[in-house]
């Protein structure tokens, strides 16, 4: 249940998607140059796509994605974040936070510098964000929070909960309770939560879970290109408070691919109809 006085309302003033491109060579430099509209297509960008692939079709909508912290929708859904066929809203719910690659440090400071780094990664994205300013669990153990929407998306996206983690179990709680509340008509997907998905055998256990909540889960690979994962790396460091997951983001898109038949993917769970 989710319960309190102050209501958070996204509004729908979306800036149009924005494409992310380098300056030359197809490949992404610290150097940012953005231009509304869809990314510039290469040859690179569809060299690995296979013929037939699980990339939901496209739609005319909303698609709003629900972030435990900044980081996480980038680790866990680039593709989501890259997909030009929605308009997109990133909820962002704990935010407030003390920890860093270095150690513990001031709440206050460290959760205004994550905070920029969320909202610097999402407006090269041409994304629309929120961030619902509740505490992690370094500095709180639990903590109810409420959100009313104005309107309702058609696609929303949600951390599957592999690890058990109390933030990102409640953010989850918090995607369904959005999916339920709008009588379960949007399509409503389960991303693996990384770097922890990339460290657990097996979660079946939190699949079977879940899908005794919402309904039989389906597997979906999401391909993505040479391009695209070059370009999910470096906006994973744009993250400079954290710990650098480069190295463990390419080898899950490897494990990945390997699975789907094509070079990279990000792996997805949609509630079936």
């Amino acid at each position: 249940m989710l319960s309190g006085d102050k209501h958070v309302y996204l509004v729908s003033k979306l800036r149009k998607p924005v494409g992310v491109i380098p300056k030359r060579g197809g490949e992404p430099t610290d150097t940012f140059i953005c231009e509304w509209g869809k990314p510039i297509p290469g040859k690179e960008e569809t060299e690995f796509l296979p013929q037939k692939t699980n990339r939901p079709p496209s739609q005319k909508g909303l698609t709003l994605l629900f972030s435990p912290h900044p980081d996480d929708l980038v680790y866990s859904a680039f593709s989501a974040l890259i997909d030009p066929s929605n308009k997109k809203v990133a909820v962002t719910v704990f935010n407030l936070s003390r920890f860093t690659k270095w150690g513990l440090g001031s709440p206050r400071l460290i959760s205004a510098f994550r905070k920029l780094e969320d909202r610097l990664a999402f407006t090269l994205l041409g994304i629309k964000s929120f961030h619902l300013d509740q505490p992690d669990t370094s500095l709180v153990e639990s903590k109810r929070f409420p959100l009313k929407l104005l309107y309702r998306p058609n696609i929303i996206y949600s951390p599957l909960g592999v690890g058990s983690h109390p933030d990102h179990l409640m953010t989850r709680g918090l995607a369904v309770h959005v999916w339920l509340e709008a009588k379960r008509i949007p399509r409503l997907l389960f991303y693996e939560d990384l770097p922890y998905a990339a460290r657990c055998e097996n979660y079946e256990s939190v699949l079977e879970t879940l899908s005794r909540e919402v309904g039989l889960l389906k597997p979906r690979f999401i391909p993505l290109s040479d391009y695209q994962l070059r370009l999910k790396m470096l906006f994973s460091r744009l993250y400079i408070t954290q710990t650098d997951h480069t190295s463990l983001l390419r080898q899950r898109a490897e494990e990945n691919g390997l699975k789907s038949g094509v070079r990279y993917a990000e792996k997805l769970f949609e509630v079936a109809f």
